[in-house]
């Protein structure tokens, strides 16, 4: 597969790696040398610089015998019109575009439909803001993603000394602490693997759990806390931008009643105001010490900071927790290296525009058959949610008679109305969806057994 990326950012990069680690060939067209010359230091890849505007510049970058073309630039005109370009001048190839500013949302679905005969519109800050609402309902605060086709969620944790669990294989744990939840991946000190009965869970061990969308609280138990832990009774958000919008329209409206918004802006104070009648808005500096005191802003369960600045979102949800916050999450929109600073001073969850923006367009790339798409523990294990279909090489076949060769878990079933971890006498019917767990590495097997030719011919 031959993929173009306009834009060799930090989404351009990521996305990259992805690809190239997939023996994918990526060719960067940017109008920054420095970016580009970064791009071939960094990456086994091409990098021309120039316009992605510019017809000439496009067909130098090889457009024309190109498979795709993903615009991923700091510009959402650049990111239309360039794909709008690609459409018009070379109809074969399919286009993404990464659209921050501007919301084209279908009635239907509620997600982003194409313009300018642009196949597929992402929107970084939506995506975002879904993983926010999925940390928040859930309340389980960590790497989290929703797979709305199984009716499961899937969360990372870090094992720590105080566990139920620390020290059991996961045969042990799932005996002593029943439910509909799985393990599927452990990274222990940095080696990422696929979790099966005998897996160990040791102290710093950081887990991949697969569970029931309606399951919580067995996945509570585990780490020996309560349910109550996570009773909202006032959530605080500072920062009226477009992902704290798009995550209070998402957000049940029985919850507004429960949510302060500090913004320093007086005038998005009025705007919000009228939107959102529910939610307290109070307009003052969340770096005015002051301020905090007056408005009692750590008297809450769930503090998180959307502003357009990383740097102090990690700072202040960080001070949030020190100053009596139960929880709090920060929103990461440029330097994804501060995920890990943010969990080692204190803050429950991050959540990264990128990493949200480069799932969204794997999933894209990945084929009409994978519905959802999660990389988690930087991108080493992948949880995919597949439809059977006809053409499916095991239909009818019982689990227990298919070797995956160590390559893959099917970590949950969707099935109709019902969704269930299956065991060994599990049979794959035409119409299931799946919840696979792999390796990044595993990749072109996991796609070439459950993909289908319509995902063939994607990738």
């Amino acid at each position: 597969m031959n993929v173009i990326i306009f834009g060799a950012g930090r989404r351009g990069l990521r996305l990259a790696r992805h690809l190239i680690e997939e023996k994918k060939s990526v060719t960067f067209l940017d109008s920054s040398p420095a970016r580009c010359a970064l791009a071939q230091s960094k990456l086994d890849c091409m990098a021309v610089c120039g316009s992605a505007t510019d017809i000439e510049m496009l067909e130098e970058c090889g457009c024309a015998s190109a498979d795709m073309v993903v615009a991923v630039t700091d510009s959402d005109e650049v990111n239309l019109v360039s794909c709008g370009i690609v459409t018009s001048r070379f109809p074969e190839v399919k286009t993404i575009a990464t659209i921050r500013g501007l919301t084209y949302l279908s009635e239907e679905s509620g997600r982003p439909f194409s313009l300018l005969g642009i196949n597929h519109i992402v929107n970084p800050e939506q995506e975002a803001s879904q993983r926010l609402q999925d940390i928040i309902v859930s309340g389980l605060f960590s790497d989290i993603a929703y797979f709305p086709g199984a009716h499961y969620l899937v969360a990372t944790k870090t094992v720590t000394k105080d566990d139920a669990i620390v020290n059991m294989n996961l045969i042990q744990a799932k005996r002593k602490y029943p439910g509909r939840y799985l393990i599927g991946g452990v990274n222990h000190r940095g080696k990422v693997t696929t979790a099966n009965g005998n897996t160990v869970l040791r102290e710093g061990d950081e887990i991949a759990i697969i569970l029931d969308d309606d399951e919580q609280e067995s996945v509570y138990r585990l780490f020996g806390i309560s349910a109550s832990d996570f009773n909202i009774r006032r959530m605080v958000l500072v920062g009226a931008t477009r992902i704290c919008r798009f995550l209070l329209m998402s957000l049940p409206e029985k919850m507004h009643r429960n949510i302060v918004l500090v913004e320093k802006d007086r005038e998005l104070c009025k705007e919000y105001c009228e939107m959102f009648p529910d939610v307290m808005i109070l307009n003052g500096a969340i770096t005015d010490e002051n301020f905090w005191d007056e408005e009692n802003i750590s008297d809450s369960d769930l503090f998180v900071s959307l502003t357009e600045n990383d740097e102090l979102n990690v700072l202040i949800a960080s001070y949030a927790k020190t100053q009596g916050t139960s929880r709090s999450i920060a929103l990461i929109k440029t330097n994804t290296s501060y995920v890990k600073l943010a969990k080692a001073i204190g803050v429950d969850a991050t959540v990264s525009t990128t990493e949200s923006a480069v799932d969204a367009i794997m999933k894209i790339m990945r084929g009409d058959n994978v519905r959802t798409l999660h990389a988690i523990f930087d991108g080493r294990i992948e949880v995919y949610e597949f439809v059977i279909r006809n053409t499916f090489l095991h239909l009818g076949k019982a689990l227990k008679d298919i070797d995956f060769k160590g390559s893959a878990v099917i970590a949950g079933v969707g099935r109709g109305e019902d969704n269930f971890i299956p065991d060994g006498s599990y049979a794959f019917r035409e119409g299931d969806t799946v919840l696979v767990v792999a390796l990044h590495e595993d990749y072109d097997y996991v796609q070439d057994l459950f993909g289908g030719p319509e995902a063939d011919d994607a990738s």
